[in-house]
Parts: structure tokens; sequence; C-alpha cells
């Protein structure tokens, strides 16, 4: 059954009234009406415009003037955000003495704040049509960063079997699923990218990492990912994207296995970066 369009606004207004429209992060009561996000157009390049665009409408005055882009100065490897906001892009200690096994690694914000919120409602409240709104967001900020044709494959950071059939979705899966662009197939559609889901598998249980130092955090993920049977990443660049980066060592040790499976760089995109 088809509504006019007096009737959609009763209905949104029916809607409202019943269930009021409530802060995506905070969730404290908003004022009617929220309007859904819509894609930004895809010339737009100020992150904090397209933040607006997309989440504005669904979030408390607080918590839009709240979030905080990761910008320059930063570490061109790991991603991390310098406590000067002096000076140019140069290496953090850590990447200059020990390196990661992939190239760049990137994230859209920081993680705390709103950004935070939703990344934690979506993950573990699973409210999974904020993925939308947020995918959206990092698309655009893909385009940004990496020139056309630049990464060949993407891949989100798969979960284990286990967890990914307690929690319903994987997020990371979520997240890229509405990007735009992608190629169909290796070599056909256009000229964007190939979304590949199940390449990469996480071929055993592991402990969340939040709280485990860096050496934990290493042995929990020793061995944790694989390649698929039949998958080939052999001569091609790489991105994966998660919803949170913190010390790197998981997106370590997936761009490992990549890179011993012959792929010839692998970047790094999150949503958020933990910046402690």
């Amino acid at each position: 059954m088809r509504f006019s369009a007096a009737g959609r606004v009763l209905a949104r207004a029916l809607a409202d009234a019943l269930f009021p429209p409530r802060c995506a992060a905070c969730d404290v009561f908003l004022p009617p009406p929220i309007r859904r996000p819509r894609r930004p157009a895809e010339d737009e390049t100020d992150i904090r415009r397209v933040f607006d665009g997309l989440l504005g409408e669904m979030l408390c005055a607080a918590c839009r003037a709240a979030f905080q882009a990761v910008t320059s100065p930063l570490c061109p490897c790991c991603g991390i955000m310098f406590p000067s906001r002096r000076g140019d892009d140069h290496l953090c200690g850590r990447c200059a003495v020990s390196g990661h096994w992939f190239a760049t690694a990137r994230a859209v914000g920081i993680h705390e704040g709103p950004l935070r919120d939703m990344v934690h409602h979506l993950k573990y409240g699973g409210r999974v049509g904020l993925a939308r709104p947020l995918g959206w967001l990092m698309d655009t900020f893909f385009r940004q960063v990496w020139p056309p044709g630049e990464v060949e494959l993407v891949m989100p950071v798969p979960l284990h079997g286990r967890r990914l059939r307690r929690r319903g979705f994987n997020q990371a899966w979520l997240l890229v699923r509405h990007w735009t662009g992608f190629a169909e197939a290796p070599g056909g559609g256009h000229s964007g990218p190939l979304f590949v889901h199940n390449a990469l598998v996480r071929r055993r249980p592991t402990r969340p990492q939040t709280g485990l130092g860096r050496e934990e955090r290493l042995s929990n993920l020793k061995g944790a990912f694989a390649l698929a049977p039949g998958r080939s990443v052999d001569g091609r660049t790489v991105l994966l994207v998660d919803d949170v980066m913190t010390t790197g060592t998981t997106a370590d040790a997936c761009a490992q296995v990549l890179r011993a499976a012959g792929a010839r760089r692998v970047d790094v995109l999150t949503l958020t970066r933990a910046m402690g």
C-alpha cells in the first residue's frame, strides 16, 4: 500500500510521538523531525561537512560538536595523531623502529565521543541502521585519501564463526557493503576496487583485545588469520577495513597473512582510531 506525501508526514509524526527520536550517540531525546541520512556528493571533500550531512540530524548538538576528525600532523604509517598540532606528517617512534606489515593506516575520526558511542551501539547494541551512514562516511574518506585505481581489493577484517553467530553480523562488513564504485568482478564492471567478502578468515577464536598489553595482543592473534582456500591476492593492493584501530595488532596480523600470500601492498582504513 502506498501513502501520499501528507500520509507519510502524518505517519512519521505519529511514530515520533509514540517513539520519540533519540541521539544516535548519547540517547538523549531529540526534537523532531529527524530526516534520513543522504549519501554525500562525490566531490565533497570536507569530512566535517560530510559528517554533519550524514549524521547531524541523528545527533544532539553536543554530540555533533564533539566529533573530531583525524588530521595532520600524523604518522603516515599507523595513522596516530601527534599531540602537537604543528609540523608535517612523520613516522612515530614505534613505526620508525619496528614498522608494520601494512603500508599505511588511516581513520576517519578519533575513537571518542559520538563516533565511539555509535560504534558501541552498532557493535554491541545491534543498531545496524547506523552502519549505512557511518559506511558512507568511510567511503567518502576513502575516495579522498586513496587515488582512483590504487586499491584493487577491499576486505573487511573477519570475525570467527562463533562470534559471528553470537553477534549476528560482522560490523566491518556492514560498514563497507554500501560503498560505491565497486567492480563486479576482476577486470569487469568499472574501474573501482573489487569487494572480497570471505577471502580472509579467522580460523580460531581469540580473546577480545581490549585491556591486553602489546605482547598479549600478539600472542592472542598468532596464527588466527588465514587466506581462504582458492583465494589469491598475488600482486594485488589490498585495503583492510575495520571499525576501530587501537594498536594496529589485528591489522598487522591480517596484513602479514596477505603479504605472505603475495599481496603487493596492504593498507588499512578504520572508522575510528584510538589515540591513547
